[in-house]
């Protein structure tokens, strides 16, 4: 009976509900036989049935993942400084931590454990800006900072890169620091679908990085058995959004000279 009704719940969701309408439509055109918007129908119907339903979206982020297996922290040498990327987290008065975390919240728990390891002698933290409801711009780099030091997460000192536009920005600050302070390798935390554009960016901009993959989002690089067909969800959209928007990125950035 709970089966059940996770079934019937599952269908409510928007992609599903988009997914059954259009497979009624395609099948009253066919009856009709109105073979121009049948195919058109169809293969709307069709897109969003291997972009919702089917695991192409994991086979698609595991392949930028399948780059950057984990890594062993125990063998991996000690760096002058850890470098996390932004998109862990955001400041807001609304929560009781003062922090709402995100998706990517394991870059900066990664982070602290190489911390807390001993493998890096300073931790820096970057990251974009939010704005608030009057209209002040809040740095997460900054938050996140702050938030460390409030819950003592780590002896070593933290360095926030304040606002960064994107990971080019970061890149461009962090290879600053490197050469002011005479780092000669630098710990690189960030999700291992976004290791690749990271790693290129980091490298041409002069940045001594050591790549310290985390936060995998495909079940294949998670341990977890691939179910072949689905009822359409949203998670199957956001996976297919995070992998276009890598392979998009990859090119702007390489159009841009960046990498």
């Amino acid at each position: 009976m709970i089966s059940f009704l996770k079934f019937c719940v599952d269908l409510l969701e928007p992609p599903a509900l988009l997914w059954l309408l259009m497979g009624a439509v395609c099948l009253v055109h066919f009856r009709r036989k109105r073979w121009r918007p049948f195919w058109l129908t169809a293969s709307g119907w069709m897109l969003l049935t291997i972009t919702a339903a089917l695991p192409v979206p994991h086979l698609l982020v595991a392949s930028l993942e399948k780059e950057w297996p984990p890594v062993d922290l125990t063998a991996l040498p000690e760096c002058d400084a850890i470098m996390v990327l932004g998109g862990s987290m955001e400041p807001t008065s609304k929560e009781p931590a003062g922090i709402h975390f995100h998706a990517s919240a394991d870059r900066v728990f990664a982070a602290l454990t190489l911390a807390r390891m001993g493998k890096g002698r300073t931790l820096v933290i970057g990251g974009g800006s939010f704005q608030t409801m009057e209209g002040r711009l809040v740095s997460e780099a900054d938050s996140a900072k702050e938030w460390i030091g409030k819950w003592s997460l780590t002896t070593v000192p933290v360095v926030s890169l304040g606002t960064c536009a994107d990971t080019h920005d970061e890149a461009v600050k962090v290879a600053a620091l490197a050469k002011q302070n005479g780092w000669r390798n630098v710990a690189l935390v960030t999700s291992a679908w976004h290791m690749r554009r990271t790693h290129a960016v980091f490298t041409k901009a002069g940045a001594p990085v050591v790549p310290v993959p985390c936060n995998y989002e495909s079940v294949l690089m998670r341990g977890r058995p691939m179910k072949w067909m689905q009822i359409p969800n949203a998670k199957h959209l956001e996976l297919f959004e995070l992998w276009m928007h890598e392979v998009v990125g990859w090119w702007g950035y390489k159009l841009r000279g960046w990498i």
